[in-house]
């Protein structure tokens, strides 16, 4: 069976023959591996005993195509790591250098490659390496090695002449320069180092007296003593089991402590989630809320530029009402015309006359600016009388007119006026005779509209207003 094979019969049957044959497939490479890394025999024993507990820890995560080669070589590198640090932790300055453990095999090239050979390999990608350790450390032909890579044995054989090139390529860059050839050779003879006695039975018991193989989640701290432990001895076995029963009973009592601790921050993070959720709701009102300022703001903004306007012409205004009121004294009603000797000149009288209208248009603008105001406040609704709205009159209106020469025609709501450019809410009472030539009679009128505008309109006779008026009037409702 191969290695996946296996990893499913142990993870059925928790075998320890049957894991035993998957630690007699890999020890080599494991404790080869973890040598090169530790530099030490007690090291690289621990090292190996502890990637094989990790790999019956997780044996049940192993899928279909994983290598397991692969999957040891990693391990064994960040365990030989973590040892290391360890090691050196407690050591501080005393370590050792290791170069003379592989300079007395009398292997020169060996020698100057295998303290970096595992930082070279653990640059290479995942397939260039698996390639290798299938071919070099355990000895695989190039029909297996195809495979289980997948492919044929030319596309191995390329993949591993592949890999040799870029492994030659990083000693070269290191200063160690060395043949592909030569490079090969050395990997074939001295890879797999040889393996202690007992080792792969050692490795084995530590695994089933771990716990792993009966599926307890152990500490790393409680595998770490275990591991250290001389399993050959019977009486190591007893202590380690008793250790280990300890170390139950402990972590039960921490678990339940944190499923404790786990449930209260459950319910003070179903708090946090509701106060947020209302304070969200709050923070949405406020948004509201303040589009609603910003739209009333801008009306404000509006009326303000209109209340400016009246008060520029409040001004200009003032200095035609005196001379309004002369002209008024002076023209009688009916008159047609007047003697051709007058000497008053017609197009200063044009001039006056038209500065009249400007008053009358500006005097039923304030007021339709009164009105809207008032609609505003009143649910759109127009008032019955002036009395009603003068109160929303800007403060420095021009109230040179009274008031009962107009009239209100409009009550209803403004919003349902369809073209408010186009209907009258407010007019003068009674038309008044125009300023024009002597050869000449017309009449004017005031008028005021539901968007804000004036306007003068006039008419040959006082009853000629009437059918004008009619298209531009809509009942109150």
């Amino acid at each position: 069976m191969d290695d996946i094979e296996l990893l499913r019969e142990y993870r059925a049957s928790r075998s320890e023959q049957v894991f035993a044959t998957l630690v007699a497939r890999h020890v080599g490479l494991v404790y080869s591996a973890a040598l090169r890394q530790v530099r030490e025999q007690h090291l690289a024993e621990e090292v190996t005993q502890t990637v094989f507990i990790r790999l019956a820890q997780k044996a049940r995560t192993f899928r279909e195509g994983v290598i397991l080669s692969g999957w040891l070589f990693r391990t064994t590198r960040f365990v030989a790591s973590e040892t290391m640090r360890t090691e050196n932790r407690r050591r501080r300055r005393e370590q050792e250098a290791m170069e003379t453990l592989y300079e007395s095999q009398g292997d020169a090239p060996w020698a100057r490659i295998a303290p970096l050979l595992d930082e070279a390999m653990a640059g290479l990608s995942i397939a260039d390496r698996n390639a290798v350790l299938l071919r070099f450390f355990e000895k695989k032909n190039l029909k297996e090695i195809g495979h289980a890579l997948g492919t044929n044995e030319d596309a191995a054989q390329k993949r591993i002449t592949r890999a040799l090139e870029k492994l030659r390529s990083f000693f070269e860059r290191r200063g160690k320069v060395i043949s592909a050839s030569v490079l090969a050779g050395a990997l074939t003879t001295s890879a797999v180092q040889a393996v202690p006695t007992g080792l792969a039975a050692s490795v084995t018991a530590a695994v089933m007296l771990s716990g792993a193989a009966a599926g307890s989640t152990l500490t790393f701290g409680a595998l770490k003593f275990m591991t250290g432990m001389n399993l050959k001895s019977a009486v190591a076995v007893s202590v380690c089991a008793v250790t280990a029963a300890t170390t139950l009973v402990l972590e039960s009592k921490q678990v339940s402590k944190l499923r404790a601790k786990n449930q209260l921050l459950a319910a003070q993070m179903g708090e946090l989630q509701k106060s947020r959720t209302d304070e969200v709701t709050l923070v949405q009102a406020g948004n509201d809320e303040l589009d609603r300022l910003r739209r009333e703001a801008a009306d404000v903004y509006k009326l303000r530029g209109e209340v400016a306007q009246l008060r520029r012409e409040r001004t200009e205004l003032a200095k035609f009402a005196k001379e309004n009121v002369r002209l008024r004294q002076q023209i009688k009603p009916g008159v047609a015309e007047k003697s051709s000797g007058e000497s008053e000149d017609i197009d200063e009288r044009k001039e006056v006359e038209k500065q009249v209208f400007i008053a009358k248009l500006n005097y039923n603008k304030g007021w339709l600016l009164a009105f809207m105001l008032y609609a505003e406040a009143h649910e759109g609704r127009m008032p019955k009388d002036f009395a009603e709205a003068q109160s929303y009159l800007p403060i420095e209106f021009n109230n040179q007119y009274d008031p009962a020469q107009f009239e209100i025609v409009y009550h209803g709501v403004l919003r349902e006026i369809q073209n408010p450019n186009m209907i009258i809410v407010m007019r003068e009472k009674e038309p008044t005779q125009a300023l024009g030539p002597p050869s000449q009679v017309t009449w004017a009128r005031a008028y005021g509209f539901a968007d804000g505008h004036a306007e003068i309109h006039s008419a040959p006779t006082p009853d000629g207003f009437a059918n004008w008026e009619k298209e531009r009037m809509v009942s109150s409702q």
